[in-house]
């Protein structure tokens, strides 16, 4: 059975505003234009698989695995993402390829995010 989530739906969402500022600003390098394009399809990708049981099943079995670093880990890694992209576009004065390399890098915590909330529901449960 498949399951949506709040992030299948952030998922989807992301790869939509990816894809119409790849489609939208033709002026762009054509590197980030690519980045884009491909982030858009991981986030569309991403959004499928998020949607089968086996998903959050990975998930659990790495968590219960290796316990709770996946967590320390999980946060230890949106908050790198978090810092490099503020450090870059303060390093390039907010230019609009630093705002949209920052967009890409969205997938990554996204990930990671829905990888802490599926662990805390699972705590929550035992």
């Amino acid at each position: 059975m498949k399951r949506f989530t709040l992030f299948t739906f952030l998922y989807l969402a992301l790869g939509v505003c990816l894809t119409a500022i790849a489609l939208g600003y033709p002026n762009l390098p054509s590197g980030l234009q690519t980045s884009l394009f491909i982030n858009a399809g991981v986030s569309y990708l991403v959004c499928i698989l998020s949607t089968f049981p086996f998903w959050r099943e990975t998930t659990i079995r790495f968590y219960r695995r290796r316990n709770n670093p996946s967590v320390i880990l999980s946060s230890l890694v949106i908050g790198v993402n978090i810092i490099v992209t503020i450090w870059e576009l303060q390093s390039q004065n907010w230019a609009m390829e630093a705002i949209l390399q920052g967009f890409s890098r969205l997938v990554v915590v996204l990930l990671f995010a829905e990888n802490i909330v599926i662990i805390r529901q699972v705590n929550s449960e035992h």
